[in-house]
């Protein structure tokens, strides 16, 4: 009698298991069903929310971080302009721009993790099988952002500066404030390290079919135009910094056309598709 209860308990155990083993996976299926699962405009809207939230976060911690170094910073960016000195005229000034570079030392720092939160709630409209494109891209758009934020630091800031100040006179003193300066630096590395993204843009679209090689190439000469506008919108108020701004953009775009090409061919071609015409597009 003993053995057969022992023989029960291993069956009713056994039983537990294979009930919970298949509700485990009912419960990893239903995920990767809600995971598919379209959302509603209200449950994107509270995604959106959460993932800000995360990003202020973030931000506030790195910004703190960044303002206990503070005084090496600023030394840093005003080296970077070759300005020897910066001068206040409002007794405010100098705290809200110690402020506002710490915030920016935080942006640029906490940039890996606002970017995956972006690419991550990008990926809630996306299949499950485009996904996959969120590990790669992640890190690659940081690195473009920091290789346009370095060119603005390191190239086009310094000519920026020095062709703004060749037009002061002997009657014309240039005296820079501290805020036109960060305000201005602040812009530069924004604009520059945003617009190197592009490629990367175009390279997940292309993936996920949405933009077409066809599209690019008739729609050139009115992204000639809107980069110039979008260039002088984000650049300083001068010919030198919108030029160095809207040129490598222009670059990046045809590199852009046939980075498109490439990955449209490749798709259609995994589709078993004719790709006679994403061939005639990159002739």
């Amino acid at each position: 009698m003993k053995y057969l209860r022992n023989v029960k308990t291993i069956v009713i155990d056994t039983d537990i298991i294979g009930i919970v083993y298949c509700s485990a996976r009912q419960i990893k299926d239903l995920k990767f069903d809600m995971e598919d699962k379209s959302l509603s405009v209200v449950e994107h809207l509270a995604e959106l929310r959460r993932r800000i939230f995360f990003i202020l976060i973030s931000v506030a911690v790195t910004s703190g971080a960044a303002y206990a170094f503070i005084d090496r910073i600023l030394m840093f960016v005003i080296k970077a302009g070759n300005i020897e000195s910066l001068v206040f005229i409002n007794p405010t000034e100098a705290f809200f721009v110690i402020i506002k570079l710490s915030i920016l030392a935080g942006l640029i720092a906490s940039m890996p993790f606002i970017l995956y939160q972006v690419w991550k709630y990008v990926g809630v409209a996306l299949k499950k099988n485009e996904r996959k494109y969120i590990i790669y891209f992640g890190p690659v758009s940081y690195v473009l952002f920091l290789i346009g934020a370095s060119f603005a630091f390191k190239g086009v800031l310094p000519l920026g500066i020095k062709f703004l100040l060749s037009f002061s006179k002997e009657n014309i003193t240039p005296m820079i404030t501290l805020s036109a300066y960060i305000g201005f630096l602040g812009k530069m590395v924004t604009a520059f390290g945003l617009m190197f993204e592009l490629p990367l843009v175009v390279l997940f679209l292309s993936k996920i079919g949405v933009v077409q090689p066809q599209t690019l190439k008739k729609g050139r000469k009115y992204a000639v135009v809107a980069i110039f506008i979008l260039a002088a919108f984000l650049t300083p108020p001068d010919v030198i910094s919108q030029v160095m701004l809207a040129v490598p953009v222009l670059i990046m775009y045809e590199i852009s056309i046939w980075i498109c090409v490439v990955v449209t061919r490749k798709r259609e071609r995994a589709l078993g598709i004719d790709d006679q015409a994403v061939s005639e597009a990159g002739a």
